[in-house]
């Protein structure tokens, strides 16, 4: 008898050890997934000037608040795009005047260092006999290359008021749990397979070069490309198309340094590249420059 009851607790004492390492080893898995930061931001047409916006359109302001919130309620880390933009002293960031080159809003989430960025447009939808609506559209993307992860609509239902405030607000009562989990699975599965990063590569006129121009090693210029980038892109994805004067580049690069944890500087790419370059065209006519760097982009020339 004490035999069989040594057995039982033997057998008990293994399924609860088995429980525990199962419930830990959750645990774990998803103490490992990474929450991003979350930058919430108006929608906003060319030429219109995001302060102004802000400052004249209460229903607006009360939504990115409002959706801000529900990140923060969900455990994501938020970065808070109305200080941001207070505290910026750039004129270019502050207001969008006509003919500016850059997106205003998008320089200021690429400044907040914000791995997704959240564009929250709300409006009054009228309709006859004094009844309106209120829609709220949420477009989710990663914030330097602008890769969709979710988008969503919410509506307040019909009503007879002048209370757009209250009707936004029902309509911001309808976000629910699906927009989130499909920006946590979209951000996962991007840390794992890695963001695009263009490159463009011109030959200038007088370089005397074009894709097909063999190299010191016997190879040509787009071979040697596609040999660096086996070794450089991220998980060794990448496309590479070649024109008479230039070469375009699209390739995989991780979202965070792996060292560092840092978001990962697309300079990390650049400055090998260029180097690479050099000592591929060991004539002192061939110079390759940076031409334009930012972003999800790099444009360099040869000249």
């Amino acid at each position: 008898m004490k035999k069989l009851i040594g057995i039982i607790l033997s057998c008990l004492s293994i399924a609860f050890q088995g429980h525990a390492q199962t419930e830990s080893a959750t645990r774990g898995s998803a103490n490992n997934v990474r929450q991003p930061n979350v930058i919430v931001v108006p929608y906003t047409t060319e030429g219109q000037d995001v302060r102004q916006i802000l400052d004249n359109n209460r229903m607006m302001l009360n939504a990115i608040s409002k959706v801000k919130e529900e990140f923060n309620n969900r455990g994501f880390n938020t970065k808070d795009f109305v200080t941001l933009l207070q505290a910026s002293k750039r004129n270019d960031i502050v207001s969008a005047t006509t003919g500016a080159k850059t997106d205003p809003v998008k320089d200021l989430v690429l400044e907040s260092k914000a791995d997704i960025s959240v564009t929250v447009n709300v409006f009054v939808n009228p309709h006859e006999g004094g009844v309106a609506e209120v829609n709220l559209v949420l477009q989710a993307a990663e914030a330097i290359s602008g890769e969709s992860f979710a988008n969503a609509s919410y509506t307040s239902d019909k009503f007879r008021t002048t209370d757009s405030l209250s009707l936004a607000n029902r309509a911001l009562s309808k976000i629910n749990d699906d927009f989130f989990t499909l920006i946590q699975n979209g951000f996962n599965t991007m840390m794992e397979t890695g963001r695009n990063l263009n490159v463009r590569i011109e030959l200038g006129p007088n370089s005397g070069l074009d894709p097909y121009s063999e190299m010191s090693t016997g190879n040509d210029l787009e071979m040697e490309l596609t040999n660096w980038l086996d070794n450089n892109a991220y998980g060794g994805n990448y496309e590479i198309n070649s024109s008479d004067m230039v070469i375009d580049i699209s390739m995989k690069v991780p979202i965070y340094d792996q060292i560092t944890g840092k978001p990962y500087a697309i300079n990390k790419i650049r400055t090998p590249l260029v180097k690479f370059l050099k000592s591929l065209l060991t004539s002192e006519e061939h110079t390759p420059k940076t031409k334009f760097s930012s972003g999800q982009q790099i444009w360099l020339v040869i000249e």
